[in-house]
């Protein structure tokens, strides 16, 4: 026969359950107050993520490490100081971190920064040095050839840089006409860009360096400068007396860069980056790395990548 005491904590136990499940139970006796059960604790509200056995993420999971290889010196996209990266693409690398071992862990525990530059952050994936790079990789056809890449983390593009007391420069007709110089380093593709946007309306300097184009709008033999958007960004982000302008006139999308499967050594681990950086698109965490990381600078305001 069960005991009184046995049948008192099977009935607080079957209150519990139904109660967790969004259901109400009624008693058939009810008894006055119960005190709480001291072993009916509530479970935490996070936990480990759980993987399946054959993915990659579960096999970073289980090692407790994830390489991510980012810029050091690249504000306000990636930069370093010490020990300690900070930007727009560390702080996106950091979600990708806290989707494999759980919100409750500090992402840095488990975070092995990989220094790349713009000649080795396509090499550190293939040479099997990092797992993941964010540093600025835009995703076209020939880079997918040589290694995966996610959804989109940022649309950027092409754009023009002014002093910031300038008020004459505003949309890309100001310069269309020609009565405006505008700077442009000799022999890149922004030369050909801003030709073809402007049907060949706009008055161009070209200079060899950026750092000369510079130079010319300082100096006032140039009134703009057009570079890609990351390029201009650097530039505000240690000089505040410019601004950019212009919204992006060519269409540049970056992505999480992944080494390709080899012998299935990555099952999985494309999806996985994709439904991690959808996640904090959904809950506006991307927004708020975008507001505080690049919003000032660039004067926009983003929910999600694709803005």
């Amino acid at each position: 026969m069960i005991g009184r005491s046995a049948r008192s904590r099977a009935a607080v136990l079957i209150i519990a359950a139904f109660t967790f499940t969004g259901c109400f139970f009624q008693q058939a006796t009810p008894s006055p107050s119960p005190t709480p059960t001291p072993t009916l604790t509530a479970a935490p509200t996070t936990t480990r993520p759980r993987f399946e056995l054959s993915t990659y993420e579960y096999a970073l999971q289980t090692k407790g490490k994830i390489r991510i290889a980012v810029r050091d010196d690249a504000a306000p996209m990636s930069s370093r100081s010490g020990a300690t990266y900070q930007g727009l693409e560390p702080d996106i690398a950091r979600e990708i971190a806290r989707a494999i071992w759980g919100p409750n862990d500090d992402p840095e525990t488990h975070i092995e920064w990989v220094s790349v530059d713009a000649s080795t952050r396509v090499s550190a994936l293939t040479s099997n040095q990092a797992d993941i790079t964010l540093a600025g990789l835009v995703i076209t056809d020939d880079q997918k050839k040589v290694i995966d890449l996610s959804d989109t983390y940022l649309k950027t593009g092409q754009r023009l840089l002014v002093k910031k007391t300038n008020d004459q420069i505003k949309d890309l007709s100001d310069v269309a006409s020609g009565e405006q110089t505008v700077c442009a380093v000799r022999g890149s593709t922004a030369v050909d860009n801003i030709r073809k946007i402007t049907n060949n309306g706009a008055k161009i300097l070209l200079l060899d360096t950026l750092e000369f184009c510079q130079q010319a709008l300082a100096s006032g033999a140039a009134d703009a400068i057009t570079a890609d958007e990351l390029v201009l960004l650097a530039i505000v982000a240690k000089d505040p007396s410019m601004k950019i302008v212009v919204k992006p006139f060519t269409d540049d999308r970056l992505g999480i860069g992944i080494k390709k499967t080899a012998a299935g050594d990555r099952t999985g681990f494309l999806d996985f980056v994709n439904t991690a950086l959808l996640k904090i698109v959904a809950d506006r965490t991307w927004a708020k790395i975008y507001t505080q990381r690049l919003g000032s600078l660039t004067g926009d305001t983003k929910q999600i990548p694709t803005d």
